[in-house]
């Protein structure tokens, strides 16, 4: 008793000392033996939202917590803190307080049967054995997953959700035969016309083939795995399913079989049937066979397998399963009931269990596990528990599998609009878009992108639901913000937190300077697998009011997966919130959008909305569509009754090489998704648009005489380069940049001014500069990024084609020809009065300058041009100075001079590197001395030796 006294006294002293001493702890952060274990001051995520942050985590007012102090500590169940609301400065915040409550158990000296009382796992005070006992074992309870076997003899129907009716099936190799491990579980979704499967497997090779057949074994649909490589996980669409096959999936007279290249009649297979469970499932566990007995090896059964089905209750306190077994009895010849028990454990160490009588046609077990401790539901979110299912004589192998959450194939999305904001809608035009995924760790895998904000993000949560006594913020995500974009890993959920997740409860919430609370927020939703997009690949495109032109000004938001296969086809997905589609809601549809050289919209409707989603198949996009996606200058645009030329848009970056457009970043064997220009790492921001990379475009501020592009986060805009008319009085056409000679009177051709609309019937296209240019007109050509190519020329022919040819140069017999100026295209010989070549202050770049510069941080510089860095975080640096140098920027410090004898000095300003002497008398040079005095000192020790 004292050495609990003493214990439980010292565990107080640790904790007080992490609570009192935050700033000692800090100091001494690196190093690694201190307990991760401290309270946070003004929590970074609490902007409006008062709360505590405890080790990491983000409590609200006045809840309650037994602290974590990890290894080898862990839970301290005797150890209640809670988040107490104090007054600060006229703000209530929340305050972290502990205390021992081991002090409060009640006293149990003795137990009815003569035992000692005894602290069971995950609890504070001691209690009877026999009490835990009863608690934990008894008869099956029927709580939210019944058993299939209804005593009204009615059938179990297959469970319908707002996703579609749900069905499941575990595939050993029972059915067909085979002596073998292998073992696989299907789940399957079928809305409308359209099943939608996720199947895992273990202990086999992948499978080449998936095959649907009826009782009778008759082959009615296959489905080929060509190009997938998830692990242990299979991914399918069986789309357009018939009547009569919808009938067999309800009537469980359809079946499932995985076809590997060794067994081509199929390996594993299971009858596909609807499982109450389903519904609620959140964890779940697939169960195979291990090839030892009582350290004795033994054959491999011939098909043994199970899968479990778990959810927890609201409070976390109780776990409820059903399993479906299939081999136990069906291939041991056993005829009389078995006792099977199924244990939960960690590791080898047995967590709960319970006891059941399984007869000869049973092959499932339901059951309820009461008293979960907390410790208990971290190690079920953290996937550190398993199942071994047994026979109590040891009589039939035994099952065992991992629980980890439910595996699926569908993507965890959020659209974030102002339009669901807390408190009141906010019609910014502003929007949102992010995926989450929880891996078998109980890991949640995040990326979140906004746009259209016009203030910065002050906070990006992870929440549940807004209730009357206020929100609850479950991660703070704002730690990996940046630019838009949030990355990052919420590594600490528990089983409720999950269970919310996948079941459609938890949002995601941005605050701003001009909303402190909330600007935009949406629930994070499961969108079906689709089949043609690897959505995991990236982020989805943002659609938003404010990338239109002019800005609209709405409370809506989208969100859309793009991806072009290999026959060029088009496929999409698009997902919106909040649109104002009037009082039928059937006037919204999606459109692509490109603009021709006139800059006329020109659309292709693809599909209407249906409860705010639109998704299919393109397969006749035009070649100016295809173009303009893989340059990044396409849109999509979402269109409504009231707002006839678009409510919310996003920027199409697709890159493809369907009908020859040019590509050298790009496989279509697998397809490609589609991005934002906004979220691609190589675009380029200019003039408020996002422009893709190697993209061409005439600025805004000068349509016709000059060209940029965008190299790798850098515009390079180049002035059109005028070649010299040959004639007295040249010519500017309409369109035109450059003066050009007329033709001769007596030309049969048509002027070539009446010609010039610069469109594509009478126009030559340049692909250099991507502009259509008149009959008869004469430029240079733009090589990107290169820029202009001042020696050489191209003309417009009559029959629209293209003439480029370069300047001839004049022969020279000299042996050293020389080039006066860098902009000259051609060498001349020197001569005894030959003016020395001099810099040009042109804003040319020649092709050598580009293959000689250097590209420092974003910005590219020429071959022997001089610079200031600019480093981040610490601005222009006045006293380094870089030279680029064939192609590599070389820096160096300056070196000041000493002022020497100055009376009156002035201290270097704040871009300045050196101080400066005020004196009136100017004294020789410091640097020339320095200089001097090195040849002195050089020339003595050469005179020395």
């Amino acid at each position: 008793m004292l050495y609990e006294r003493g214990l439980s006294r010292w565990i107080i002293l640790l904790l007080s000392l992490f609570l009192v001493g935050i700033a000692e702890a800090g100091k001494n952060s690196g190093n690694k033996g201190h307990i991760p274990l401290k309270a946070e001051r003004n929590p970074p995520h609490s902007r409006g939202i008062p709360g505590c942050i405890f080790g990491g985590k983000v409590y609200d007012l006045e809840t309650s917590w037994h602290p974590n102090l990890g290894e080898p500590f862990f839970e301290m169940v005797c150890m209640d803190c809670h988040c107490i609301p104090i007054v600060v400065n006229d703000t209530v915040v929340g305050k972290v307080s502990c205390e021992d409550v081991k002090g409060k158990c009640a006293d149990v000296d003795v137990c009815r049967n003569g035992e000692d009382p005894v602290q069971q796992p995950g609890d504070c005070c001691k209690s009877c054995p026999i009490d835990a006992q009863m608690s934990n074992s008894g008869d099956p309870v029927e709580k939210d997953f019944p058993t299939g076997d209804d005593p009204s003899g009615e059938e179990v129907l297959p469970t319908e959700s707002n996703q579609g009716y749900n069905f499941v099936a575990l595939l050993t190799g029972t059915s067909i035969a085979v002596r073998t491990n292998s073992v696989a579980r299907a789940t399957f979704t079928l809305l409308d016309d359209t099943l939608r499967f996720t199947i895992n497997y273990e202990k086999m090779q992948r499978p080449v083939l998936i095959r649907f057949t009826n009782a009778l074994n008759d082959t009615v649909f296959e489905h080929d795995l060509h190009g997938s490589n998830l692990d242990n996980k299979v991914c399918g669409v069986w789309r357009r399913i018939s009547g009569i096959y919808q009938k067999y999936l309800h009537s469980k007279s359809l079946f499932v079989t995985l076809v590997t290249k060794s067994n081509e009649n199929g390996l594993v297979r299971g009858r596909i049937l609807g499982h109450r469970a389903l519904n609620d499932e959140t964890f779940s566990s697939l169960m195979s066979t291990k090839r030892t007995r009582k350290g004795i090896a033994v054959a491999s059964p011939m098909g043994y397998g199970g899968i479990m089905m778990l959810n927890a209750a609201h409070d976390g306190r109780t776990i409820n399963f059903a399993v479906l077994m299939d081999g136990l009895l069906e291939n041991s010849g056993h005829v009389l009931p078995t006792t099977v028990i199924v244990e939960l454990r960690k590791r080898n160490d047995v967590v709960k269990e319970l006891k059941t009588t399984v007869g000869m046609n049973g092959v499932e077990i339901v059951g309820v596990w009461d008293g979960v401790s907390n410790q208990h539901q971290k190690w079920l979110a953290r996937g550190n528990l398993n199942i071994r299912i047994r026979d109590e004589d040891g009589v039939f192998p035994e099952l065992n599998g991992q629980i980890t959450p439910r595996p699926s194939c569908d993507t965890l999305q959020c659209v974030l609009s102002g339009g669901e904001a807390i408190d009141r809608p906010k019609v910014t035009g502003a929007s949102g878009s992010a995926v989450l995924h929880i891996d078998n760790e109980g890991n949640i895998n995040y990326r979140v992108q906004v746009t259209g904000l016009q203030t910065d993000v002050i906070g990006l949560t992870l929440e549940g639901k807004v209730r009357r006594n206020g929100r609850k913020v479950i991660a703070d995500l704002f730690g990996g913000y940046e630019n838009g974009i949030a990355i990052g890993t919420y590594s600490k959920p528990n089983a409720k937190e999950i269970q919310l997740l996948l079941k459609n409860s938890l949002f995601i919430n941005v605050a701003t300077e001009a909303y402190e609370k909330s600007e935009l927020r949406g629930r994070i939703t499961a969108l079906p697998y689709h089949g043609h997009i690897t959505r995991h690949a990236g982020l989805p495109i943002p659609l938003s009011g404010r990338n239109l032109d002019p800005p609209q000004v709405t409370g809506a938001a989208g969100q859309a997966w793009l991806s072009i296969d290999r026959e060029c086809n088009l496929h999409y997905e698009v997902t919106t919130v909040g649109l104002n589609t009037g009082n039928d809601g059937n006037h919204a549809y999606v459109k692509l959008l490109i603009y021709d050289e006139n800059d006329e919209p020109v659309y292709k409707i693809l599909s209407a909305f249906q409860d705010g989603m639109a998704a299919g198949t393109a397969n006749d996009i035009s070649e100016d569509f295809l173009l303009d996606m893989n340059e990044g200058t396409a849109y999509l645009l979402i269109t409504t009754k009231q707002h006839r030329n678009g409510e919310i848009r996003g920027q199409i970056l697709l890159p493809n090489t369907c009908n020859g457009n040019p590509s050298n970043r790009i496989d279509l064997s697998h397809g490609v998704i589609g991005v934002s220009p906004e979220t691609d790492p190589d675009s380029c921001l200019f003039e408020e648009k996002w422009r893709a990379d190697n993209s061409l475009w005439s600025p805004d501020y000068d349509r016709t005489c000059t060209t940029c592009t965008c190299r790798k986060r850098t515009v390079i805009c180049d002035r059109v380069v005028c070649p010299i008319p040959t004639c007295q009085s040249p010519e500017t056409w309409p369109g035109e940049c450059c003066p050009v000679c007329p033709p001769e009177k007596d030309s049969s051709t048509q002027s070539p001014g009446k010609l010039a609309d610069n469109n594509a019937d009478n126009s030559c296209y340049f692909e250099g500069d991507q502009k259509f240019h008149s009959v008869g007109s004469t430029w240079h050509p733009y090589l990107p990024p290169f820029g202009y190519v001042v020696c050489a020329f191209c003309t417009c022919e009559p029959d629209l084609s293209v003439n480029c040819t370069r300047m001839k140069c004049p022969p020279l017999e000299c042996e050293r020809p020389i080039r006066l100026d860098p902009d000259d295209c051609c060498q001349v010989c020197p001569s005894t009065t030959t003016p020395e070549p001099h810099l040009t202050t042109s804003a040319l770049i020649l092709a050598d300058e580009v293959v000689r510069g250097c590209y420092f941080g974003d910005k590219l510089y020429r071959h022997g041009e001089e610079w200031n860095p600019n480093i981040y975080s610490l601005g222009v640096m006045p006293c380094v100075t870089c030279r680029c140098k064939n192609g590599q920027p070389q820096c160096r410090k300056v070196e000041c001079a000493p002022l020497i004898g100055c009376q009156k000095k002035k201290k270097k300003a704040s871009n300045e590197c050196c101080d400066v002497c005020l004196d009136p008398v100017i004294s020789t040079t410091p640097s020339s001395r320095t200089s001097s005095n090195k040849k002195t000192r050089s020339k003595n020790r050469r005179s020395s030796r």
